[in-house]
């Protein structure tokens, strides 16, 4: 009831101003004890923005001496893995994902991830499964070749079947993380190709503005 929510006092009227006790006159008057004060309520945190993720994700004009062309729309779902030793990219927050496609027929296909952590997590998470060597997709092997040496915050590795090869470049910075995956018909097309491309991911991840 209205009434019932106006004060937590059990006599709110004994306060009134207007009122008196008509058969006590001669009581002393009591001054009357300060009704509680209301707990502040705390402002509710803010929660960091999500980072614009096609701002840092690669564009037309940063890959415009590879003359690819948009392959389909950007997507925003959030992969859980990557195909080669099913390498796992944890818990995103967020992804972007783009596509893009060579007059040769070769793919390059990009997914930039937000993480609530450290992105460099997801790299050490990546190297320590890509030791498959072989696995079998679409009835065909696939072997993984990974690098000599893996800088922190990055990996890179190629992996190759009789129907194709894909090198993949992962690069970590802060809480983002870019993944970029060039497949072509031969594992020297894809890593040349890939290795062009990883500087200009990386570039584009640092970029604030």
């Amino acid at each position: 009831m209205l009434l019932s929510s106006c004060s937590s006092q059990p006599n709110d009227l004994r306060d009134n101003r207007y009122y008196r006790d008509a058969e006590t006159p001669s009581a002393p008057s009591q001054s009357p004890s300060a009704a509680p004060r209301p707990a502040p309520v705390a402002a509710p945190s803010e929660q960091p923005k999500a980072p614009a993720l096609d701002k840092v994700a690669l564009t037309a004009a940063d890959l415009a001496s590879e003359g690819v062309q948009p392959s389909g729309s950007p997507q925003r779902t959030v992969p859980a893995t990557l195909p080669d030793c099913n390498v796992p990219l944890l818990d995103a927050t967020t992804a972007y994902q783009t596509a893009w496609s060579y007059p040769s027929g070769a793919t390059l296909r990009q997914v930039v991830l937000a993480y609530d952590d450290e992105a460099d997590d997801v790299v050490d998470a990546l190297r320590d499964k890509l030791t498959c060597g072989k696995y079998r997709a679409e009835g065909a092997e696939v072997t993984v070749r990974t690098p000599a040496v893996a800088a922190d915050g990055q990996v890179s590795w190629c992996a190759t079947s009789t129907k194709q090869s894909a090198c993949t470049a992962v690069k970590a910075d802060g809480q983002l993380l870019s993944v970029v995956v060039v497949s072509a018909a031969t594992e020297t097309k894809a890593r040349q190709a890939v290795t062009r491309i990883a500087p200009l991911a990386a570039t584009a991840l640092a970029r604030t503005s």
